[in-house]
């Protein structure tokens, strides 16, 4: 009986040690999931820098005055407005698909952050098989990295479609106003569904 408290000493002992084996044996691994669970937040947050409410006020105006000059428009029009027609109709697709797919890219984000952490914490704590973590670790590097990847895209996209849609706005309203008698046609609600490519 003597020996029962060296001998539950040493078990706890031997998994303390073996715990902190695992940790260190996966100090590299735990470290690249960490800098890209902050790469990740960081696109996350810049992503939502993009105004949604702006993104919809646009969208409804592209689509109102695109459809509107394509059942009104029978003359032949100058160069350069044909340009800024042809940039306006152009965001279009852009504005709608970043306003049906914001939400899904958001959650996936939200996931594949939680994902990252909590697989970072595993490892930390000897807890994840060691046959698991390579293909846990692979796993979730190739999921952040498109997801990250994804969200710098169509950050950028809706940057430059935003500042398209206000440059070209001005030569929109006033080939519409000259359809209409002078004044802008109202506002028509659109229905916000993605369009694919070969739309």
């Amino acid at each position: 009986m003597k020996f029962a408290p060296f001998l539950i000493g040493l078990v706890a002992l031997t998994v303390y040690t073996s715990s902190c084996k695992n940790s260190n044996h996966y100090a590299k691994q735990v470290k690249e999931l960490d800098s890209l669970k902050v790469v990740l937040q960081e696109a996350l947050v810049n992503f939502n820098t993009i105004d949604s409410a702006k993104c919809f006020k646009a969208y409804t105006e592209q689509f109102t005055y695109s459809t509107f000059i394509n059942a009104n428009l029978r003359d032949t029009v100058s160069r350069q407005t044909a340009e800024n027609l042809q940039l306006f109709y152009s965001v279009g697709k852009n504005l709608v698909n970043f306003l049906a797919m914001s939400p899904k890219w958001k959650e996936e984000a939200q996931k594949s952050i939680k994902q990252l952490t909590d697989l970072s914490h595993d490892l930390k704590n000897g807890s994840v098989e060691d046959e698991e973590v390579v293909e846990f670790i692979s796993e979730e590097e190739k999921e952040a990295d498109k997801i990250i990847e994804e969200l710098k895209t169509n950050t950028e996209l809706m940057r430059y479609s935003l500042e398209t849609f206000s440059k070209s706005l001005p030569t929109v309203h006033e080939t519409v106003k000259k359809l209409n008698g002078g004044s802008l046609p109202e506002l028509v609600t659109p229905t916000i569904k993605a369009k694919i490519e070969n739309d």
